[in-house]
């Protein structure tokens, strides 16, 4: 039974990331190059939300159990933690506004508070899912989920450079 899940997961697998690089290598809708549409950017998330969830089950050895615990778990610290980054960018862009207008230093200073803000509530969303993650998995499987997140989140911020054709120079370790 055990093989023929990972030969299923293996399956999967590879006609996700055939289908990311699909994504990819699309043109955007709007035809001017520009940024990725809302759509298309929900596609990919959802894509390689997919791609990540069986290469975690994969390198955790995850049980069925696990896995069904887990993943609605990190699901759920995973969309806060996107909404606090889109807030940072958000305010990041408000921030630069306030600075092209020449803005008062009080101004400037509830800005900043703002974002000071917004990065203690991340870390504290991640603190938190990091507590449920130390309750459902043994450590070394913990501690395997850390360089996991490490190294797939470097893989896929280079495939994104390649696809937008800035991935040049040697690639980092």
């Amino acid at each position: 039974m055990k093989k023929r899940w990972i030969t299923v997961i293996l399956a999967l697998m590879v006609a996700l990331v055939l289908s990311v690089g699909q994504v990819l290598a699309r043109p955007p809708a709007r035809g001017d190059y520009g940024p990725m549409d809302e759509e298309r950017r929900a596609e990919l998330r959802e894509r390689i939300e997919l791609i990540w969830m069986w290469r975690l089950t994969e390198e955790l050895d995850l049980t069925q159990e696990e896995g069904a615990t887990i993943f609605p778990v990190l699901r759920q610290y995973e969309e806060k933690k996107r909404a606090l980054r889109d807030e940072n960018r958000e305010l990041v862009r408000e921030l630069d506004q306030l600075i092209e207008a020449n803005a008062s230093e009080g101004k400037l200073k509830k800005a900043i508070q703002a974002l000071a803000e917004n990065e203690k509530k991340y870390h504290q969303v991640k603190e938190e899912g990091f507590q449920k993650l130390e309750r459902i998995l043994p450590v070394e499987k913990q501690a395997r989920y850390i360089v996991f997140q490490q190294e797939f989140r470097r893989e896929i911020h280079r495939l994104l450079r390649r696809s937008r054709g800035t991935g040049r120079g040697p690639e980092r370790p």
